[in-house]
């Protein structure tokens, strides 16, 4: 196996959109930085504290109060105004199944002509985030990386961790990785398989990650795309949620599951020339217009993200780094990233602006070479499983993975 696995685009003709796209990475790099500075990551937490004082104060974090109704019908309306121009999304055909009171195991056969091959090999299932929903990889008909990989000949799962009842808001990091591994056990009698490849992506990819460290037996290779490894590299994400003015405990108390407006609002935060330019980009790239499009609709569809699994994840992988430090006790069971046993392949994004790619690389200094294979790619986060470049770059790349 090669130790690095160097992906670069093919060169093409300028685009208009380019120029738009060029500037809004610059714009937005340079506000991370500033931002990301010590001070204002303090700044940013104490006035968070005093918003959540006036939240707990007034009630605002309920269902009922008039900011959450405004901010609902806010992203109701704009999940209905992208969907009405948008292509639809998540098309391709799968079962659905039952995990837990609100998670679902999708399932999505290989096409005819590869089902044969495909039954030489262990199953593919995607771990999401928990943050949007799960057909970020199956977004719409003309760019769908699960229709790719089943029309090369793969049978793939994804995990879907649907939409947060009330209960789940006392739901730790454990039960997190607990659906992972009941996905992977379900995976495996579904298809007779003794291990599946897991395909993490984002905060799902952590969860992959820490999966494998705890059960390498069940895990037959490991993708990882946009992945944290080292969080103390992660900036400017990890200085703002470790700033110590920021409780990411009082989040979970004080909202119990964070609202997807909120959460959305948090990423807007991250990325705010791309997002207050978007309308030119779509505008100006016509060969993607239902790509950005269908974007759209999966950015407003967003759910809520259990609070204290929020919490949990915040203090484990940002505060305490504990995976990457060996020090993460998942049900009393110690998982390190030391422990993964699987061939491994890190995809990372060169342009992404919410993991750092050094975070994400650092994870070549902790596997062996033998067992460890990168893909990177001129790329942002998002435009990891959906963007152009990807179909040329990433979703090959993967696809001969799993092959191999």
């Amino acid at each position: 196996m090669k130790n690095r696995h160097e992906e670069s685009m093919k060169t093409e003709a300028p685009r208009p959109s380019a120029f738009v796209e060029h500037w809004q990475w610059k714009l937005d790099d340079w506000l991370l930085r500033v931002a990301g500075q010590p001070a204002l990551a303090r700044a940013a937490g104490w006035t968070l504290d005093r918003w959540l004082d006036w939240a707990a104060l007034t009630g605002a974090a309920a269902a009922w109060h008039p900011l959450a109704l405004t901010q609902e019908a806010r992203q109701a309306t704009l999940l209905a105004a992208a969907r009405a121009v948008a292509p639809p999304t998540a098309t391709t055909p799968c079962a659905v199944a039952p995990l837990t009171a609100h998670t679902w195991l999708r399932r999505y056969p290989p096409s005819a002509g590869g089902r044969v091959a495909a039954s030489r090999r262990a199953p593919a299932l995607i771990v999401n985030s928990l943050i949007n929903r799960h057909y970020i990889f199956d977004l719409h008909a003309g760019r769908s990386f699960i229709a790719y990989l089943t029309a090369n000949g793969h049978e793939v799962f994804a995990l879907d961790w649907g939409v947060p009842e009330a209960a789940a808001r006392r739901w730790r990091l454990k039960d997190a990785v607990g659906v992972v591994g009941r996905a992977v056990e379900t995976v495996c009698g579904a298809t007779g398989a003794s291990a599946a490849h897991l395909l993490g992506y984002s905060m799902g990819g952590a969860l992959a990650t820490t999966y494998a460290a705890l059960e390498p037996a069940r895990t037959a290779s490991l993708i990882l795309l946009g992945t944290p490894a080292d969080f103390a590299r992660d900036l400017p994400l990890r200085a703002w949620l470790t700033a110590p003015t920021f409780h990411p405990q009082r989040m979970a108390k004080v909202f119990g599951n964070l609202p997807g407006w909120l959460v959305s609002a948090s990423f807007r935060g991250v990325k705010p020339a791309a997002y207050a330019t978007k309308p030119w980009l779509i505008w100006l790239d016509a060969a993607e217009r239902d790509t950005h499009l269908a974007v759209e609709v999966w950015l407003a569809d967003a759910v809520a993200l259990p609070g204290q699994f929020y919490a949990d994840f915040v203090t484990a992988y940002y505060r305490e780094n504990a995976l990457w430090e060996g020090k993460l006790q998942i049900g009393g069971r110690r998982a390190a990233i030391d422990d993964i046993r699987c061939p491994t392949l890190n995809v990372i994004g060169a342009l992404d602006q919410v993991v750092h790619p050094t975070s994400a690389a650092a994870l070549a200094e902790r596997l062996p070479a033998e067992r460890y294979a990168e893909c990177r790619a001129p790329l942002g986060h998002l435009a990891l499983a959906v963007g152009r470049g990807a179909t040329a770059t990433v979703w090959p790349t993967v696809q001969s993975w799993l092959a191999g």
